[in-house]
């Protein structure tokens, strides 16, 4: 999600003059990663965060949409009433919609394409029900039941922040209760198997009923800065028992993938802990993410000069454009995919196939910036 107009600088208290890159840096990342883990044959996935914790860049692109939009409605809100904050949010959310619909669409005149040379491209698409039943499908499309492989996210995405015109306004009146509400949510729907039909069958593979509980988190956050967020900062404690949950997690993922240090797991331990469930973002995953963030927002100030960096700047600017970054991520990886598929598979062919998708989803951020700079300048009609 673009956020030309947030200026917070550092996650804490005060009215604010210069926009927090972490926010477009880390979420950056999360597109970067996720697009490599979109590529199955790719050796690089294996180096992604998902092998290292509990939780993944999932997490971060869900938590920094709702600190994005708890610091842009929140203080929209506050300066300019309800009205005007609603209509903000429902252009975004509609944007968002339309940028699904139209992602899908490209998907399937991409995947027919492919097909020519590789027709088993529409069942790893999942786009063979919309072969076989268009009508319904596309219906399906519109009322967010149905997704093809890769877009989960960014339907998790529609249908999170069509609630922000809820969520937003009782957040600025009393955070405590939309906060103590998510997480009733979030147990209820844990404890009562509440999840949302898909199409054709089964549930949506992110359930917003358990992922708003990250989104809420997040928009509080950014809609309620005051000195508590610098006691949680601050907090030897909570760095302590973060670091140590973190160090935790990694052991026991490491497990997964040596099977030696497994071993050293004991069997109580597994299954107290096991399956660590994605779809309905298990508690494990949803405190993994919440001890990262504390620490990189505690390690990484706003001000830090590694931010200015220029080997930063496309993972920046990736962060500043996602929705159109993640949508062509999605094409992006598809095509890899197919590309790998067809024998060119080796270390060398998934390391270029994998860095030139990076290196176009860049320019594509940076030509974004260059158009929309030159339009805020004058350089261009608006």
């Amino acid at each position: 999600m673009q956020y030309a107009e947030v200026k917070w600088m550092s996650g804490i208290p005060a009215p604010l003059k210069e926009r927090d890159l972490r926010i477009d840096l880390f979420r950056g990342l999360s597109l970067w990663w996720i697009y490599i883990n979109h590529i199955p044959e790719s050796y690089l996935n294996r180096f992604t965060p998902k092998n290292f914790g509990f939780s993944d860049a999932a997490e971060i692109l869900v938590f920094l949409s709702g600190l994005a939009s708890g610091i842009v409605y929140g203080d929209l809100m506050r300066q300019s009433g309800f009205a005007a904050a609603s209509l903000r949010m429902l252009r975004r959310s509609f944007e968002i919609y339309v940028a699904q619909i139209m992602t899908v669409v490209l998907l399937l005149a991409e995947v027919a394409y492919i097909a020519a040379w590789q027709p088993d491209m529409f069942d790893h698409a999942n786009l063979a029900i919309l072969l076989q039943e268009p009508a319904e499908t596309l219906l399906q499309v519109a009322l967010l039941r149905y997704s093809p492989v890769n877009l989960d996210p960014l339907l998790l995405m529609v249908i999170l922040h069509f609630a922000l015109i809820l969520i937003v306004p009782l957040t600025i009146r009393a955070w405590p209760l939309a906060l103590t509400g998510s997480v009733a949510l979030y147990v209820l729907a844990h404890q009562f198997d509440w999840y949302i039909p898909a199409y054709p069958r089964g549930q949506l593979y992110f359930n917003p009923l358990n992922w708003q509980l990250l989104f809420v988190i997040g928009i509080c956050w950014g809609a309620n800065r005051g000195d508590w967020q610098l006691a949680v900062l601050n907090s030897r404690a909570l760095a302590v028992l973060a670091a140590g949950y973190v160090l935790f997690s990694f052991v026991i993922t490491l497990g997964w993938q040596i099977h030696a240090i497994e071993a050293y797991v004991p069997e109580w331990l597994s299954r107290l802990i096991y399956p660590v469930d994605k779809t309905n973002l298990d508690i494990l995953r949803l405190l993994h993410f919440a001890a990262l963030a504390l620490l990189c927002w505690r390690l990484l100030p706003s001000n830090a000069s590694i931010l200015k960096a220029g080997a930063l700047r496309p993972l920046i600017r990736c962060g500043e454009y996602s929705l159109a970054i993640y949508c062509a991520s999605v094409l992006l990886s598809f095509a890899a995919h197919a590309l790998l598929s067809l024998g060119w598979n080796s270390l060398a062919w998934q390391t270029l196939i994998t860095l030139l998708g990076l290196g176009l989803m860049s320019a594509l951020a940076i030509l974004l910036a260059t158009i929309d700079r030159g339009m805020f300048l004058g350089l261009r009609p608006l």
